[in-house]
């Protein structure tokens, strides 16, 4: 039996994955990211940032977001949220969670992605991707959703999800679970870094994890990935 390979990206690292999986080529998903980022640039305005909240749970971080008038753009395992929202604001708000105990930061974002601020780029990125709607997800390949880890089948009915991506929260930490409900035993991530290969292996330590990062040469790599 032919094993399968499962694919999944974070936030912009998803219209990669849709390239690995067969979708696009890698030209194709280059122009289409060129799109996304213009659009995303174009709909957030010039004071939008992310930052990140480490240590808090949901349930204490609500009401800082309600205070602030911020948004968790990205959760991830181990109680780690990346917030979003006007730069003054998220400042306010990492603040006020580091003064409850949390570890917090801003991040060299200045666009206050997977958020509401970024909903009028939605529509016309939808309209770039439908653009090769009637392509087909290669054989032997899953690709699962980054925002949520749900199993995409038919292209023509996830371009909607992938183009609202950037105007809702991705659920990093679902997709994780999905791929361990998979039963995916070996991890490679493209990076940059290692932070995603860091945050499969908090999650799932029996999981074999690498960052290509990790490899000094490109042959290394490849060797790595025949072998796997």
């Amino acid at each position: 039996m032919i094993e399968e390979s499962a694919v999944t990206g974070y936030s912009v690292g998803e219209m990669a994955a849709w390239s690995i999986a067969g979708i696009w080529t890698a030209e194709e998903a280059l122009r289409l990211t060129n799109i996304r980022a213009r659009l995303m640039e174009n709909a957030a305005g010039p004071i939008g940032r992310l930052g990140y909240i480490r240590g808090l749970d949901r349930a204490t971080i609500e009401p800082l977001l309600a205070k602030h008038r911020c948004e968790i753009a990205i959760r991830n395992p181990d109680l780690l949220f990346v917030i979003g929202g006007v730069e003054r604001e998220v400042i306010a708000l990492c603040d006020e969670a580091a003064r409850k105990g949390a570890r917090t930061g801003l991040l060299a974002v200045k666009i206050a992605s997977h958020t509401t601020r970024l909903a009028q780029a939605c529509q016309p990125l939808q309209q770039a991707l439908d653009v090769n709607r009637d392509a087909a997800v290669a054989n032997h390949r899953v690709l699962l959703a980054g925002g949520d880890g749900e199993r995409i089948f038919s292209v023509a009915g996830a371009t909607v999800k992938l183009a609202n991506q950037v105007a809702h929260p991705v659920d990093w930490a679902a997709t994780l679970g999905a791929l361990r409900e998979l039963g995916v035993t070996e991890v490679l991530d493209l990076g940059p870094g290692h932070a995603l290969a860091e945050m499969m292996l908090a999650s799932q330590p029996d999981t074999r994890c690498y960052a290509a990062d990790g490899f000094r040469t490109i042959e290394g790599l490849r060797n790595w990935v025949a072998a796997v």
